[in-house]
């Protein structure tokens, strides 16, 4: 009995932390000002998201009328491409109507449009507190030219191409606009997206999450490139910061550790908008999301993919949290200022442990059976339950300090084990 208590109040001294966490975020500031984004509109949510971590409003988008420069800019469009449209016609692919140089280009209008002359734009110091996103460049123009029936050998052939134009429009903002502070996203991995999926069915069924390994394959491949191209401009201009963005690691540990977060097993891999009942997936090329026929889900908070190929703004958000948790998904780790360096990562934080904290709530109600029935059940079975709970996803967030900490603080005291569980149970 007594190492049963001691485990449960290893739960509760957890969840204790999660709200002096939350509750001591609430107090700190952030050094950046602004964030400029591009990308595919369609997945705007992630910068806005990305704004509310860091304690900023949301983005302006910049057709808006009065758009002020200084308070950050979506320059985000439905579809955008990172290649010019006549790459594409000379590799026999449709041009798309949106690109990422138009993008660059709307900046860059403003940016001077801000500035009295170009040698005081040289000396703007809005840029040097703020963030340059850019989220999954490259990834419309792999799925362009996918959907128009180019295979995953003839669209990798692409991979250079499309590197080499992020890289100099990463460059271009460092030269013309003097910008101090980037965030470059991968891409996600496209084998695991119902749209692709559907169009290209084969799997590796010897993995639980099945996904098909060609097109993940590609999205490394991808990735690994970026990683390189980021890596040379680091080593060209010190003086800026260059941060990548893991979302293929970001957005399989949200696969993952779906559960926790909230996301059901039964639905992990299927579209919240499209055919209810086509396929594995809901998925139909014919019926898609905002098409005649497709019909959204009522219960989207709990599905990763919104459509064929995107996702749910509560995923996405998901991933953006993982960016603070010092884990590897950003490289190298966001750098604040002394007084902030924990600001950040433990707002965010504190966000992410208050969805643990109801998957934990759940898991004590059992465990509160659990303790009811102990003279019904064999000690040793019990004790083994308990240690599933803790060895569950949600506590590898957790530094050895904090766990350390939590085990200080544990007692044999029934009395408090029993209160606990009468007002949280």
């Amino acid at each position: 009995m007594a190492s049963l208590t001691n485990h449960c109040f290893f739960l509760i001294l957890l969840l204790i932390i999660f709200s002096a966490s939350s509750a001591k975020a609430q107090e700190q500031s952030f050094p950046f000002y602004s964030i400029y984004s591009f990308g595919d509109s369609n997945s705007a949510s992630t910068s806005d998201h990305l704004a509310a971590v860091l304690g900023l409003p949301s983005l302006q988008h910049y057709t808006n009328e009065g758009v002020e420069f200084e308070s950050g800019i979506s320059f985000m469009t439905p579809g955008a491409t990172v290649m010019s449209p006549f790459s594409f016609i000379k590799n026999g692919i449709p041009a798309p109507q949106q690109s990422h140089h138009s993008q660059i280009s709307a900046f860059m209008k403003l940016f001077y449009k801000d500035c009295f002359s170009f040698h005081d734009c040289g000396r703007n110091k809005v840029l040097q507190k703020a963030i340059i996103y850019m989220d999954q460049p490259g990834f419309n123009d792999y799925k362009h030219s996918l959907l128009h029936t180019k295979s995953i050998s003839e669209v990798s052939k692409l991979v250079p191409d499309v590197v080499e134009t992020i890289k100099s429009s990463i460059e271009q903002l460092i030269k013309d606009a003097e910008a101090k502070h980037f965030v470059v996203s991968g891409i996600i991995p496209m084998g695991c997206l119902p749209g692709f999926r559907t169009m290209f069915p084969e799997d590796d069924n010897s993995r639980k999450i099945k996904c098909h390994k060609g097109l993940n394959l590609f999205a490394t491949l991808h990735n690994d490139h970026l990683w390189q191209a980021l890596e040379e401009l680091r080593l060209k201009y010190p003086e800026v910061e260059i941060i990548y963005a893991d979302y293929y690691k970001a957005f399989m540990a949200v696969l993952r550790n779906h559960a926790f977060l909230g996301f059901k097993t039964e639905t992990l891999m299927k579209v919240c908008c499209g055919s209810t009942g086509s396929g594995p997936f809901n998925f139909d090329p014919l019926r898609q999301c905002g098409e005649k026929g497709a019909v959204a889900c009522s219960d989207r908070a709990s599905h990763v993919h919104w459509d064929g190929f995107r996702l749910t703004p509560e995923a996405s958000k998901n991933m953006i949290d993982t960016f603070f948790s010092k884990k590897g998904f950003v490289f190298p780790e966001f750098k604040f200022a002394t007084n902030h360096h924990t600001a950040a990562a433990e707002r965010h934080r504190s966000k992410v442990y208050g969805r643990f904290r109801d998957g934990l709530r759940h898991k004590l109600r059992g465990m509160g059976i659990l303790i009811d029935k102990l003279g019904e059940h064999d000690v040793s079975d019990i004790h083994g339950k308990i240690f599933s709970i803790l060895g569950s996803p949600a506590f590898r967030l957790y530094s050895s300090d904090q766990r350390v900490k939590a085990a200080m603080g544990i007692t044999q005291d029934v009395k408090r084990m029993e209160f606990f569980r009468q007002t949280m149970v």
